[in-house]
């Protein structure tokens, strides 16, 4: 269970970015979070009241209360930045620079938890690195180019990745006072409010059909795929949920190709490279090994525990 439904999510957060390109056509990246914000708040909200399990903010600590507002900003600034980055970059790229994400919040937790940093952890993050680069082997030029789509979409993913690492991170201190769905109900509201006074909100009326759907699957992709990933965390290990979150950006890269097989004059695509996709899979191979340390150390610790007891 806890494996389907963290490839569930990773499915989901691997097709948004692809509804996410086309759905900027007809609304910007503002509303269109407000829109997700506001819907998956909404629906939290009649959850939790059925339950009788509305957080009450009032009740924290003054610590808790701050944590809550700057991981708001986090997530909300997260979910803006991947959906402004969609105007630039195409949803491989976006999927893939966001993988710095595990990097990160390895990093995070080496500085703020005095978590190890091993050998194998460094070797994935080497592997990151050079799938990066075989990723953007033939698009590297660009970057000189600090006005080009492709170097202003890379860095607002980069900022991306960096606001999520946030959120992540001040999770962890606020789960000792609330639980995962009261914390996401939290920050959708107050981020759904923060983003009030930028959106505008009568362009849903000029949406396609097509459009509108997108904008429906959207919403629920917020629900849906935080509602796999948190059940996921209940239910399995930490670091294996991540390394299956990994997989993300094949599922998009898979997607596309098969979009592209359909209707082959569709634009919204980088049209990889064999290399490119080499880079890819180096890009989630090393997610992979640095999210899944965790649990081989844990597993070595319990062979020597029990080789122990048997040499006695």
């Amino acid at each position: 269970m806890g494996f389907s439904l963290s490839l569930t999510a990773a499915a989901m957060w691997g097709v948004l970015p692809i509804a996410l390109k086309e759905l900027l056509l007809g609304m910007n990246a503002q509303t269109i979070v407000w829109y997700r914000f506001l819907v998956a708040g909404l629906i939290l909200f009649f959850w939790l009241y059925l339950k009788k399990d509305l957080p009450n903010i009032f009740s924290a600590n003054k610590l808790i209360q701050i944590v809550l507002v700057i991981a708001t900003l986090g997530l909300c600034s997260n979910y803006y930045l991947f959906s402004d980055s969609l105007n630039y970059v195409n949803g491989e790229t976006s999927e893939a620079v966001i993988q710095l994400t595990t990097l990160f919040l390895i990093l995070g937790g080496v500085v703020f938890y005095k978590e190890p940093f091993l050998a194998i952890q460094k070797f994935g993050t080497f592997l990151i690195v050079c799938g990066l680069l075989l990723f953007f082997h033939d698009r590297l030029s660009e970057f000189s180019n600090f006005q080009s789509n492709q170097t202003i979409g890379v860095f607002i993913v980069f900022l991306a990745a960096i606001t999520w690492t946030v959120y992540s991170l001040l999770q962890k201190k606020l789960l000792e006072q609330f639980s995962s769905p009261q914390i996401l109900f939290l920050i959708y509201i107050f981020s759904a409010l923060i983003l009030l006074p930028f959106i505008s909100a009568t362009s849903l009326l000029d949406l396609t059909i097509i459009e509108l759907g997108l904008l429906g699957f959207c919403c629920m992709n917020t629900l849906i795929a935080y509602g796999c990933f948190t059940e996921a965390l209940n239910r399995w290990d930490a670091s294996k949920v991540s390394a299956v979150l990994a997989l993300a950006p094949l599922f998009t890269i898979g997607c596309l190709r098969l979009i592209v097989y359909v209707n082959p004059a569709y634009s919204f695509t980088d049209r990889l490279s064999t290399l490119s996709i080499i880079g890819a899979l180096l890009l989630v191979i090393g997610s992979v090994l640095t999210a899944l340390m965790p649990i081989l150390i844990q597993y070595v610790a319990h062979q020597k525990v029990k080789s122990h007891v048997r040499n006695k």
